[in-house]
């Protein structure tokens, strides 16, 4: 049985002007111990997916569909069942470690507090287990670390505090909503590393929000890309980056910066993303997608499943072999 599966949730939030979609849809399952990517532009709706595994969506939000953690429709749980699913079983990494810590409180407080009240331990207890933790996340000098208020701390000491934190009571599903935007590329790698390795140690499950296919391929076993307020392809890493099956995924991939290759102007992908709420019929990418044609805009176009892949798009069997080997440059050429 999945860790999580989401079924058909759709997001809608209240506008002076009618409410506005901002998920269209979306389904995707984690296995246990699976670490998933969730991939795409601003907008996409990738942290507003992990929001409605929360139940932290918008105040007046409209959500219809189910979110089942362990078989259990989360978007059903009263308060105090939530409560303890949030203490027990799910836990979040946010972009930035200072919104997550109180800048009145020294980090030991912050641990203890939380250990003592998600696994009921006495404050020596908790204390103890707080120093393993932060030496577990590389952190060296853990005495200073632990007397320090936030603001004396990087921000790369902050996330690993809160990588301590998240993965203090063991949970089955880690949300990590691009846990390493406002680090610097060393720090990040760092960061990254000791999440992957914390996640593989504890076997729990993860979802992994980022903009960066490269970061998302190194740490997950699946990748799903989002645009416009649904997933638009699923499938391995290796796989996506040898044969995209998705238009999207494709220019995605071309618009990457090359260590090795030499390229004049940086490929980018015409147009702008749209949101959710703009979309008419058809394919949300059409209006982009320098493969489009008339039909592509004609009804709704389902995610049509192969095995470990799934794809939504209306030419996908045609394109198959020109996606493997096209660029954007060549494709508007």
């Amino acid at each position: 049985m999945s860790v999580l599966e989401l079924d058909d949730i759709r997001l809608a939030v209240p506008h002076p002007s009618g409410d506005r979609t901002l998920l269209r849809g979306v389904s995707l399952s984690v296995a246990p111990g699976e670490a998933l990517g969730l991939v795409g532009e601003s907008g996409s709706g990738k942290s507003m997916t992990l929001r409605t595994v929360l139940r932290t969506e918008p105040r007046g939000a409209h959500v219809t569909g189910r979110v089942l953690l362990d078989g259990r429709d989360v978007r059903g749980l009263g308060t105090a069942e939530l409560r303890r699913v949030r203490a027990e079983s799910l836990a979040m990494i946010s972009q930035d470690p200072r919104a997550a810590l109180n800048p009145l409180l020294r980090v030991s407080r912050f641990l203890v507090e939380g250990l003592c009240d998600a696994r009921g331990d006495d404050e020596r207890t908790a204390t103890r287990r707080a120093r393993d933790l932060l030496a577990q996340v590389g952190i060296a000098d853990v005495d200073r670390c632990m007397n320090s208020y936030p603001h004396q701390l990087s921000g790369g000491m902050l996330q690993r505090v809160v990588i301590a934190a998240a993965v203090a009571g063991s949970p089955r599903l880690l949300l990590a909503d691009e846990p390493t935007t406002a680090l610097d590329v060393t720090t990040q790698s760092e960061v990254m590393a000791i999440l992957d390795e914390q996640r593989r140690e504890r076997g729990m499950s993860m979802i992994f929000v980022t903009h960066d296919l490269e970061l998302a391929s190194a740490v997950c076993d699946r990748i799903a890309v989002m645009y416009a307020g649904e997933i638009v392809e699923i499938s391995t890493p290796e796989r996506l980056h040898a044969a995209p099956r998705h238009p999207y995924t494709r220019l995605l991939l071309d618009s990457r910066p090359s260590l090795t290759a030499r390229t004049p102007v940086l490929p980018v992908i015409p147009g702008r993303p749209v949101a959710a709420y703009e979309v008419g019929g058809g394919c949300a990418f059409a209006g982009r997608c320098p493969w489009s044609e008339p039909g592509c805009t004609d009804g709704e176009i389902p995610l049509v499943r192969d095995g470990d892949r799934a794809v939504r798009c209306a030419r996908e069997e045609e394109l198959a072999g020109e996606l493997a080997h096209a660029t954007g440059t060549e494709a508007t050429a």
